[in-house]
């Protein structure tokens, strides 16, 4: 079992091709005929300091441990981890997986800063800092939050985490038409409500928006009144209703089964075309229409459609020649950046 810096350069020095692999969370990212890196050993918590609000843990650390130690202080991850009872941290991070709650702070991007690596050539070195505040210039450790491992082996890293808040309250609002529904989340977008989450679910007839605030418990019902008298009045729903059992709705793969499952990134403006090329794969679409989650039985069948659209999306679980699916990426600072830290190809 592979659980040191040492033993990874030496696997990295040892092989002219390799995989890195953290809890296998995500099977479709792992179809590739090359040697696994399996950092599922190189886990632990290395530094937390609650009142800096900084936490820095090894690669392989599944979530929930991660989740749970830093519940224990009244914090949290902000970018609303995907996948937490299975996925690793590292794992997490190389794929860039945020759930519905990076809706009003932002993405694992946003929240990563700083990273220890080991590039292509087995070299080790730190990238980023333990600070909130650091240098400016290109930063590298965000380059790497989803680049799959194939630029450079994630071994440890920091955030920034808040606290959390006490309470929360999520209200449905249905409409006719998924139409209805988008302009209803524009409008909620445009309004002076701060939401912990904002998603667009469809129907088989109509769709529903969820919107989740959070807050005090003194203040948060005048809130939630206020809130909903809004969207009423603005977006005129068919219904609204306040979940009680509120939880169990933001978990945003829940209930996505099928052979593949895909996140998609576009832009609201793309979704009603998308929505129509998909109708009948069960879908979700988080971040108020920016990520799509794409359940369906032929991966193959959904890169299609995404290229048609000029949309892109990984596969997190399914069989194709390569997890990434949709119209091809060519980027010109994505290739230097592979040549100057894996100049071999060793990373795949």
């Amino acid at each position: 079992m592979i659980s040191s810096e040492k033993q990874i350069r030496a696997f990295v020095g040892g092989h002219t091709r390799l995989h890195v692999r953290g809890l296998g969370s995500k099977p479709a990212l792992h179809q590739v005929d090359a040697p696994i890196l399996d950092l599922s050993a190189l886990r632990g918590i290395v530094e937390y300091q609650p009142g800096e609000f900084t936490l820095t843990v090894r690669a392989g650390t599944p979530l929930r441990e991660v989740i749970d130690a830093l519940g224990e202080r009244g914090q949290y991850l902000p970018f609303d981890p995907l996948l937490p009872d299975s996925a690793s941290i590292g794992g997490t991070v190389a794929s860039n997986l945020s759930g519905s709650r990076r809706h009003r702070f932002g993405g694992a991007r946003d929240f990563v800063l700083g990273a220890t690596v080991v590039d292509g050539t087995a070299q080790s070195y730190t990238v980023g800092g333990k600070v909130v505040k650091n240098a400016a210039g290109f930063d590298l450790t965000k380059f790497l939050v989803g680049s799959l491992g194939r630029y450079a082996i994630l071994t440890e890293l920091t955030f920034k985490v808040f606290p959390d808040v006490k309470r929360f309250r999520s209200l449905r609002f249905t409409y006719r038409v998924l139409a209805d529904a988008l302009a209803a989340s524009y409008a909620i977008n445009r309004s002076r409500f701060e939401l912990d989450a904002l998603d667009i679910l469809p129907g088989v007839a109509g769709a529903a928006v969820l919107a989740r605030l959070g807050g005090f418990s003194e203040t948060l019902p005048a809130r939630v009144e206020r809130f909903s008298e809004f969207v009423a009045t603005t977006t005129a729903p068919q219904h609204v209703e306040v979940i009680e059992d509120e939880l169990s709705i933001w978990d945003c793969v829940a209930g996505l089964d099928g052979a593949c499952l895909a996140k998609v990134t576009l832009a609201p403006r793309q979704l009603p075309a998308l929505d129509a090329a998909i109708h009948g794969a069960k879908r979700r679409y988080i971040l108020a229409g920016n990520i799509a989650f794409v359940a369906c039985e032929d991966a193959g069948w959904l890169g299609d459609v995404l290229a048609r659209q000029g949309l892109r999306g990984l596969l997190l679980r399914g069989d194709a020649r390569s997890p990434l699916l949709g119209a091809p990426l060519e980027n010109v600072l994505a290739a230097r950046v592979k040549a100057t830290l894996d100049p071999l190809g060793k990373l795949v």
